[in-house]
This record gives C-alpha cells, sequence and structure tokens, in this order.
C-alpha cells in the first residue's frame, strides 16, 4: 500500500473529517455530471474537495426526492456498506457546479496505525447526518413552508457560501423546484418567497448564484 495516499487529519474548509482512510484521487467533474447511479453496487464512500453534489432519489412513481446537497467536506454514500458489503446506492449523486472534484474513500483499506480514529470519526459523520435528518423532519411537522424555505437557503448560504464583508454569495445551480424539494413545498410557494426575499433586499440570484446583503437578519 502507498503510504504518501494515506491521509492523516484530512481536512476541507471547516470540517474536520476521519483519519486513517485512503482516498482515491479523481478528476474534475462539469455541472450535472453523475457520481454514481441509484441502483450502483455501493462499493465506497465519497468527500467532496470543491464544488456541490446533489443527492436525488427517483421514487416508483417516478418523482424525484432530494436528500441532501454536499458541498466542500462532505462525505456521503450507503453508511450500511461499512458493515454490509454488497448493498446498492438509494439514490443517485449528480454534481450541481463546474469543477466540483469527488473523492472515494476506500474504506477496506483503512490505516492499520489509526483504525480507531477512522471509524470514530465516521461514526461522528453518521450521526451528524441523523441529527439533519431529525431537524428536517422537525422543520416539516412545525414551521411554516416559507420559514422552511428561508431556514434551507441560510443553512446552504452558512455553510458553503463565500464572505464579502456583510454579504455572502451562494454559487451553486439551484433551480425554484430544487429549493421546494429540500424544503419539502411546492415550487410556487418558492418563487413567491424568493420574489418576497428579493423586494426585500434580503437578495438578489440567477439560475446558479445567490448573493444574500446579510445572514444576521435574513429571517426578519
Amino acid at each position: 500500500m502507498n503510504n504518501s495516499n494515506i491521509v492523516s487529519g484530512y481536512s476541507f474548509g471547516k470540517n474536520i473529517n476521519p483519519v486513517g482512510l485512503m482516498f482515491m484521487p479523481s478528476g474534475k467533474l462539469e455541472k450535472f455530471q453523475t457520481v454514481f447511479h441509484q441502483g450502483d453496487l455501493a462499493n465506497r464512500l465519497f468527500i467532496v474537495k470543491s464544488g456541490f453534489v446533489k443527492l436525488c432519489e427517483l421514487s416508483q412513481s417516478g418523482e424525484e426526492i432530494i436528500h441532501d446537497i454536499k458541498s466542500e467536506g462532505e462525505i456521503f454514500g450507503e453508511w450500511d456498506s461499512l458493515f454490509h458489503p454488497g448493498i446498492h446506492f438509494r439514490y443517485s449523486a449528480i454534481t450541481l457546479s463546474d469543477n466540483t472534484e469527488v473523492h472515494a474513500i476506500k474504506f477496506s483499506e483503512t490505516s492499520i496505525e489509526q483504525p480507531f480514529n477512522s471509524i470514530s470519526g465516521l461514526s461522528n459523520l453518521v450521526l451528524e447526518d441523523l441529527k439533519k435528518l431529525a431537524l428536517r423532519h422537525q422543520r416539516l411537522l412545525n414551521k411554516d413552508a416559507a420559514y422552511r424555505i428561508k431556514e434551507t437557503l441560510l443553512s446552504l448560504a452558512k455553510k458553503a457560501g463565500q464572505k464579502f464583508g456583510d454579504e455572502t454569495l451562494l454559487k451553486i445551480w439551484l433551480s425554484h423546484e430544487d429549493i421546494a424539494k429540500l424544503a419539502d413545498t411546492s415550487r410556487q410557494t418558492v418563487t413567491a418567497v424568493m420574489n418576497q426575499l428579493k423586494s426585500k433586499n434580503k437578495i438578489t440570484y440567477s439560475r446558479d448564484r445567490i448573493l444574500f446583503r446579510s445572514l444576521t437578519d435574513f429571517h426578519n
């Protein structure tokens, strides 16, 4: 095994990721390229080095369900594949930005020197994903659609936006339909809320970017 490929204290952005894992370098992907398809063998995990990746499932009725948007430093894949080889991806992973770079994690080749840190780091990431799912479910039960839309946008801006003074630029291709699926509401409601935010000078936006004037009073 080539020790130069073992990552120790591997991190991107604000996230601290598991040490002792083998990463397989990959080329940069363009917008709307597929990292893996729903139904493919789930024999590895993935980490976003740069750009954005949409995790989406096609239901039996043909409706697209968006599970999450992953950005720099975040890991995705079928966690069960760590313990049950042979399962398949329940969703597809599709890039949402040009020059997206995704690395595959060969979790079958964890570092002998630090196996505990590797598994512990992955366990923490599983818990973080479960917390996000629980929070999304709680918002669906207790918050109205307008709040969920604003909170979805705010969450993306905080984790992946670029700060320019008080303003924050989020460079990501998201349609109103995509935002609606993330916020568990309708496209028409998203359009109405986005227009309202624009009229209040909270944001300006196009198809592939949203400029937030300030994140501190975004909900007001």
